[in-house]
């Protein structure tokens, strides 16, 4: 199901494409891209906008973060100042925790205020506040009461005390030794100089045990003043006692209202001043907490938010890409292979053949390219019925204009048009190339036709008949249509004139053709000369190409000769070398038996003997290295001349397999030669070297499988008085019976890019037909090996050295003039 569906659209879309021209494809191949890169720079600055947005809520969350270590600093420091107000009272900084105070509710009521995720902790913080505040003001109130309590119950009392008991001392100091109460109240006064100590203390410290201690000195001096009392000798003293232990009593009073003001003062500092600062204390940490998964909860938004656009980026980026790669793919597609169609049908035109259809490839530059293929190949296949058709088509014009037309007209007496019918001429009313009121000669639309037009103005003022009258008309668009008239004239009933009535068509087509067959009638002999020249030019290149590759070819044969005798050349070299090293050897030994004076006849016959069989062994390879030698200059001298000279073939044969012998042992090939003695030629040796060389060549490199090991058969017989047949076989893998009649075409070599050139066997051909006057013919089995056969006479035919190159072809003669038969 997917498939068709895939199938249709893209059948839709090469419609499209072939539709489109081709400058508005790139553009939208264009636009394409600039698309991607807009939606990936939209997605850039969405990117930057996320980041942005996370930043100002961070630093906004810093910001309240900060407000709130200022509050907790606020916080901390008014505790500290209350605590140190609690401690030693002091106005100013009394004063001062006031306005602190004050300043601190107004921020947190402004905070409570706001709208936020932390509002109700900033509330119970500031509520706590005003918890810790109210047990402060109590503090202050209770400490107003100690003081008051201290004052007055304490202070005074006991300074009043202290009066009278200085009275009564003073009053039994004037009787000295007449009363018994100086003596007695010497326990009174330390006890009670104990007890203000004491308190004092107790008022300083506020220690429990401190208090006790001090209420146990007062009880003991409440307790002696009752006991003085008998012991006082004057009202004044015993009233002075009885004072004495009402103010004690009092200030046992008082130390009680001390002790409970200090109770509930502590009471105040547990559960107000501690507790409210617990609360605080948990309220900052709540905030801090808050503040923490704000935090933490910006940044997991931050991070999936950048992560989805990144992730959109990359699938849009992707996503854009294929669509671009596909469309270009699509888009090169549809210009590449009409123009491939194209180049075809125009290289079947370049070569004379008109048959082939111009391909159909859409409406678009290459369809107008398209278009004037097909008006060349028209002009080209009718060029001689081009006259004729035109002159048939005149004809036709005619006999056809009184039968049909394309618009009516009519005028009156004075010529000038009254109506018009026809959608031809409705056409040309709507653009006023046409107008009604005027004479036809007055139209401001005429071009051309000066002389006709006078004409016709003549005949029409005659109040004649006229037929197939021609003219212009120009168009808005500054285009000419060609109109042909005739027209009858209209008489009454008394043969009065009445005007005219008649019919015009459109000629604009016929008057474009005409111009078109002229054009091409004058140009085709000129493309076809240029056409033919162009040709012409590169045929000589292509034979000039071929001339330099068959060269090449006889240069790597060369060289495959000069590797092949240096490698023969080394093992001769080599013995005569050892052998001379040797000798050397010989001749030091006997050198030092001489100089030793220990030279015996059998050290001399021993030396002698070894240096005629060193000599001999140098002799016999030195001979083989100028055998080698000599073969080598002959070959090389034959295969880069062509002289003509008397030869001996089967030496020619064997010199040649010697330089190829290196190269067929290294690949285990082994050759045979079963030439009879005495078969002289007189011809190009040179050449033939080649012919020979080029076949084994070949046999190795295409009739055996790598690595396997072959046989190669040289034969010849004299099959006449003037004709050899030269056989050159093998057992290899054969060649397919489709591509035998391609093995002498130029350039054909199923080793193409694999060390073949395709010319091995083309230079053999042309050698052995041309230089050499020869036949070659080729059998071959597929698993049967193949066979060269080659009749060459005895006696080649004379050719002139001026003509001759270098590989036996005719100089004259170039590489497309050469098409070797089939075998």
């Amino acid at each position: 199901m997917t498939l068709p569906i895939a199938d249709k659209l893209r059948e839709r879309l090469q419609v499209w494409l072939r539709a489109t021209p081709i400058q508005r494809r790139l553009q939208y191949l264009t636009l394409l891209n600039v698309g991607g890169l807009l939606l990936l720079l939209l997605l850039s600055l969405l990117s930057g906008i996320v980041k942005d947005g996370y930043f100002n809520a961070i630093e906004q969350l810093n910001t309240q973060q900060r407000q709130l270590q200022h509050f907790n600093t606020e916080t901390a420091r008014l505790q500290a100042g209350i605590r140190q107000y609690l401690g030693s009272s002091d106005d100013e900084l009394m004063h001062q925790i006031d306005r602190s105070t004050e300043q601190l509710f107004i921020e947190l009521n402004t905070k409570a205020r706001e709208k936020s995720d932390y509002a109700e902790s900033v509330t119970l913080l500031r509520n706590a506040l005003q918890t810790f505040m109210t047990g402060y003001y109590e503090l202050k109130k209770i400490n107003t009461e100690i003081d008051q309590t201290y004052q007055t119950q304490l202070l005074e009392p006991s300074q009043q005390a202290a009066g009278l008991l200085t009275m009564v001392l003073n009053s039994s100091t004037q009787r000295k030794g007449q009363t018994l109460i100086g003596p007695a109240s010497l326990s009174l006064i330390q006890a009670f100089n104990d007890s203000l100590l004491k308190m004092n203390a107790y008022y300083a410290k506020r220690e429990t045990h401190i208090s006790l201690a001090t209420r146990t000195s007062l009880e003991r001096v409440a307790q002696l003043a009752p006991v003085l009392e008998p012991l006082a000798d004057t009202d004044i003293e015993r009233r002075a006692l009885q004072e004495l232990k009402a103010r004690v009593h009092t200030m046992i009073s008082g130390l009680g209202s001390l002790q409970r003001a200090y109770a509930n003062r502590a009471n105040i500092m547990e559960h107000k001043i501690e507790a409210s600062q617990s609360v605080i204390a948990s309220a900052a940490r709540s905030i801090d907490s808050r503040y923490a998964s704000i935090e933490q909860a910006l940044r997991a938004d931050y991070t999936r938010r950048l992560a989805f656009i990144n992730s959109v980026a990359i699938l849009l980026g992707l996503l854009v890409i294929a669509i671009t790669l596909l469309f270009g793919t699509l888009v090169a597609r549809s210009i590449r292979e009409p123009l491939a169609a194209l180049l075809r049908t125009v290289e079947a035109f370049s070569g004379g053949d008109f048959s082939p259809q111009v391909p159909d490839v859409g409406s678009n530059e290459l369809g107008r390219l398209a278009g004037a293929l097909r008006d060349f190949r028209q002009s080209s296949q009718q060029r001689q019925l081009a006259e004729q058709a035109l002159r048939d088509s005149e004809g036709r014009f005619r006999s056809l204009s009184d039968m049909s037309s394309d618009f009516f007209w009519e005028q009156n007496e004075l010529c000038q048009y009254t109506a018009f019918s026809g959608q031809r001429a409705g056409d040309l009313l709507a653009r006023n190339v046409l107008s009604l009121g005027i004479r036809a000669w007055e139209n401001p639309r005429i071009s051309g036709y000066r002389e006709e037009w006078q004409a016709h103005r003549r005949t029409v003022e005659a109040h004649q008949a006229f037929r197939d009258f021609e003219f212009a008309l120009l168009l808005p668009d500054n285009k000419v249509i060609h109109l042909l008239a005739s027209g009858e004239p209209i008489l009454g009933l008394k043969g009065e004139f009445r005007g005219y009535r008649g019919t015009a068509k459109d000629i604009s087509a016929q008057k474009a053709t005409e111009a078109e067959v002229r054009r091409l009638n004058q140009t085709l002999e000129q493309r076809v000369a240029e056409r033919t020249a162009e040709l012409q030019r590169s045929n000589e290149q292509l034979s000039q190409a071929m001339e330099q590759l068959v060269q090449s070819e006889k240069l790597a044969s060369l060289g495959n000769l000069v590797a092949g005798v240096a490698h023969e050349l080394n093992t001769p070299l080599g013995n005569a070398l050892v052998a001379a090293s040797s000798l050397r050897d010989q001749v030091h030994e006997i050198q030092k038996l001489v100089e030793a004076g220990g030279l015996r006849r059998s050290d001399l016959a021993e030396f002698m003997h070894v240096c005629e069989e060193g000599c001999r062994l140098i002799e016999r390879n030195a001979e083989r290295a100028v055998t080698l030698v000599s073969n080598f200059k002959q070959v090389a001298v034959d295969q880069t001349s062509a002289q003509r000279r008397e030869f001996d073939l089967l030496q020619t044969v064997q010199e040649v397999v010697a330089t190829l012998a290196p190269g067929l042992r290294k690949q285990h090939h082994g050759i045979t030669i079963d030439i009879p003695e005495g078969l002289r030629l007189n011809s190009y040796p040179g050449p033939l070297d080649q012919v020979v060389s080029n076949i084994v060549t070949n046999s190795t490199v295409h009739a055996f499988k790598p690595g396997e090991s072959g046989e190669i058969i040289i034969s010849a017989s004299q099959t006449g008085d003037h004709e050899i047949v030269l056989m050159l076989s093998d057992n290899g893998i054969g060649i397919p019976p489709e591509k035998q009649s391609r093995v002498f075409d130029p350039f054909f070599t199923t080793r193409l890019g694999q060390g073949g050139s395709g010319l091995g066997l083309y230079i053999v051909y042309n050698i052995v037909t041309s230089l050499l006057g020869g036949q070659i013919q080729l059998i071959s089995s597929p698993g049967g090996g193949t066979c060269f056969y080659i009749h060459i006479p005895l006696v080649a035919p004379l050719t002139d050295e001026d003509v001759i190159n270098v590989h036996g072809a005719p100089a004259t003669a170039t590489a497309l003039d050469f098409r070797p038969p089939n075998q």
